[in-house]
């Protein structure tokens, strides 16, 4: 496989960096997941540590060089990692209206192709080729109670990343209650794809100019000035902010091992000998061997 991957995680404006970010590749899969520990609750830092490490150790341990089911895998293990959570939170007493809880976006790419899962109101995007309008991307859908406004039309989609109630979220690991992991379609890739996960720190400020930057601009370029641009825009008070992005780059088609069956023998490929001409070949080779006699030592 043949891709670029950049990351970058800013404190912002807070006290505490409650997000985390991790990447892990085998021959044939890559896993990327992104956590962002909720404020409002106790130790979201540590919800979101545990969603990564839970994550990557079960990526570990089935990715024996490729998945056998990566959908499956990103379902079972974003609800592995909501369990580890809970866990957590019993085992240090902490009652359950403040349990660590944690956003989490996680994908796999494989065999040219992406799966992704996601609970809470992090994100991924997938930009096709360098794409810079609407019909180049895909993003996943927040789990969130402005997303509800925005689709039942109460408020305009611009209006969602500066709303009062845009860190209302109705899933993610951690808590009570059992998180909707929302799970893709399988969805191949084109030469030239990027697919960034971010925190809502990293969005919230940017909009679509994250999309335009990051299908435009060498990812080692784009990731950090995108980081830079968000932290001045959301000023003083802004949130964490975390954004790992991929370039896919397509196998080459004309890469293929050569055929060599006989009949099917590339022109730069001789045909194989005959007897004779083995004979022959044989026969000049002794030819020109120097002459030793009988019992003498070389």
């Amino acid at each position: 496989m043949n891709y670029t991957i950049v990351q970058d995680s800013r404190i912002g404006g807070r006290e505490i960096n409650q997000d985390r970010v991790a990447w892990l590749a085998t021959e044939d899969a890559v896993l990327m997941v992104v956590a962002d520990g909720m404020g409002g609750h106790l130790q979201g830092e540590v919800a979101a540590q545990l969603a990564v490490d839970t994550i990557s150790e079960r990526f570990r341990a089935a990715a024996k060089a490729r998945l056998v089911d990566p959908a499956q895998f990103l379902a079972a293990a974003l609800q592995q990692a909501h369990e580890s959570i809970v866990r957590y939170a019993a085992d240090c007493r902490i009652p359950s209206h403040s349990a660590p809880r944690t956003t989490c976006i996680a994908c796999v790419v494989q065999d040219g192709q992406v799966n992704w899962a996601h609970a809470g109101d992090s994100r991924l995007y997938l930009i096709h080729g360098r794409a810079k309008g609407d019909a180049g991307f895909m993003r996943t859908r927040d789990h969130s109670l402005v997303q509800r406004m925005v689709d039942d039309g109460i408020i305009e989609s611009g209006q969602a990343a500066s709303h009062p109630l845009r860190n209302r979220v109705f899933s993610c690991l951690g808590g009570d209650l059992t998180p909707s992991i929302e799970v893709s379609r399988t969805v191949p890739l084109q030469n030239g794809d990027v697919i960034a996960l971010c925190t809502d720190g990293a969005w919230a400020p940017l909009g679509e100019k994250l999309v335009r930057e990051l299908g435009r601009a060498s990812l080692t370029t784009s990731v950090p000035h995108l980081l830079d641009a968000a932290e001045q825009a959301a000023g003083p008070e802004a949130d964490n902010l975390t954004l790992i992005a991929m370039r896919w780059e397509a196998p080459d088609p004309d890469a293929h091992t050569l055929n060599l069956r006989p009949d099917a023998l590339p022109a730069t490929v001789a045909a194989p000998l005959s007897d004779e001409e083995i004979d022959d070949a044989v026969a000049e080779i002794r030819r020109r061997m120097p002459y030793t006699p009988t019992g003498a030592s070389s």
